[in-house]
């Protein structure tokens, strides 16, 4: 037997199968256990904030945008704490822009300082365009600096998009700039199964109305048990309104 961890949304999955540390995996010989160093840690950290972001922009995003949004090079912030509170104000005001069009005001965020304290904020907004709204619109009433788009639309389902969000890298280490989002996002919902099977298929049966995302599919051993661990993405292939 086997435990089978999901992560799921609206319009995605991501799978997980393991085996207990206490069980093992039958038939095969487990690799030896080892302790965790701070440096694996950390990239385990790092690749699991990359997998939430990509799971919230999953979820919750039909079509948008990435947004970055500068400052005038005299008009910079002196630190993280004085970035997140203008990006505080910005996002009161788009909120409130979009509550008077009727819409709901959705985001992800985070904070990036370069190296010579080029401040700036990469925004995921949702693309809305009406005859009389567009979220490109309202950002421009909002934000007195420049805005540059990228399409949200990415092969693999924003996973590199994901990672870039989440990298480490000035942001989590600086006051004020780790990541945020609005409350109203679709959290990702988590559940465990038992699975009766020995073991699963390396090449896993996608349900019909389904796809494998590209290059998803793990089939591995984890470094720290020893144990086999498979874990893959897959998302609906004609989920409404939604673009893949």
């Amino acid at each position: 037997m086997y435990t089978r961890t999901i992560l799921e949304g609206s319009g995605y999955q991501f799978i997980k199968n393991s085996y207990s540390s206490n069980s093992g995996a039958p038939g095969s010989e487990r690799s030896k256990r080892r302790k965790r160093t701070p440096e694996e840690m950390e990239r385990q950290n790092q690749s699991n904030r990359a997998r939430h972001v990509q799971l919230l922009i999953l979820g919750n995003f039909k079509e948008g945008w990435h947004v970055t949004l500068t400052y005038a090079k005299e008009k910079r912030p002196k630190d993280g704490e004085e970035a997140k509170k203008i990006l505080a104000k910005f996002h009161r005001r788009m909120k409130a822009k979009f509550k008077k069009a009727g819409f709901e005001y959705k985001w992800i965020a985070v904070t990036e300082i370069g190296g010579h304290g080029a401040v700036h904020h990469h925004v995921i907004l949702e693309d809305i365009h009406t005859e009389t709204f567009t979220t490109q619109k309202a950002v421009k009433e909002c934000w007195e600096y420049q805005a540059y788009y990228s399409s949200l639309y990415e092969e693999g389902s924003y996973e590199s998009l994901a990672d870039y969000i989440a990298k480490k890298e000035s942001k989590e280490d600086i006051p004020g700039c780790k990541i945020s989002h609005s409350r109203n996002l679709e959290m990702p919902k988590k559940k465990k199964k038992r699975m009766r099977s020995k073991t699963w298929m390396l090449d896993p049966k996608i349900p019909k109305g389904w796809m494998l995302v590209k290059d998803s599919l793990y089939n591995g051993v984890n470094p720290f048990t020893g144990l086999p661990q498979q874990h893959y993405l897959i998302v609906e292939t004609k989920p409404p309104n939604r673009r893949i």
